[in-house]
């Protein structure tokens, strides 16, 4: 009798240990306790940027702790753009992104009358809004300004919807986008 008590208790505790070592592992299964790859975090940033790794040249991909919160540095160059993208490596959130247009030249000589048809604030606010998938009404605007930087005249345009700022250069003659942000 001591016998088959011993065995069921024996038994009854190896079930337990294999039911709590199963649990773990579907947990990991699950995505609890789990973080996505490096690879992953690059596609989330090409899939932001609707562009694919054939367009790109990746200049940088790695992981950094910051502020107890791990995440990855992803940037890469399209064309004369550069990317870069910080990557939650718990969920896939994108925590921040931006780009910036790198060897901008200014067409048209300076000092020349040649006429230059700048675009408006309002026009420079649109430009934004339609960038980010935005409307006037849902945004709040913070500063929109027009500012000289490397001797090109642009727009620096703040505004926030539901907690996230973004912040957007656009070339006042052209009216493209030079880099936005969005935090």
């Amino acid at each position: 009798m001591k016998k088959i008590i011993i065995a069921t208790i024996i038994m009854g505790i190896s079930m337990g240990l294999v039911g709590c070592n199963n649990s773990a592992t579907s947990n990991n299964k699950n995505g609890i306790n789990s973080k996505i790859t490096i690879e992953e975090a690059k596609e989330i940033a090409l899939k932001n940027s609707n562009l694919t790794s054939e367009e790109v040249s990746f200049i940088r991909a790695d992981s950094e702790m910051d502020d107890g919160v791990e995440k990855y540095n992803v940037e890469f160059y399209h064309e004369n753009k550069e990317y870069d993208y910080e990557i939650n490596a718990a969920d896939g959130k994108i925590i921040e992104y931006d780009y910036d247009v790198e060897d901008y030249t200014i067409s048209g000589q300076q000092g020349t009358n040649e006429s230059v048809s700048e675009i408006t604030e309002e026009e420079a606010k649109e430009i934004a809004l339609k960038h980010a998938n935005l409307k006037n009404d849902q945004v709040t605007f913070g500063r929109v300004e027009m500012d000289f930087d490397n001797g090109v005249k642009k727009y620096d345009v703040e505004f926030s919807h539901n907690n996230k700022e973004y912040d957007y250069e656009i070339d006042a003659n052209t009216g493209s986008i030079l880099s936005y942000e969005q935090d």
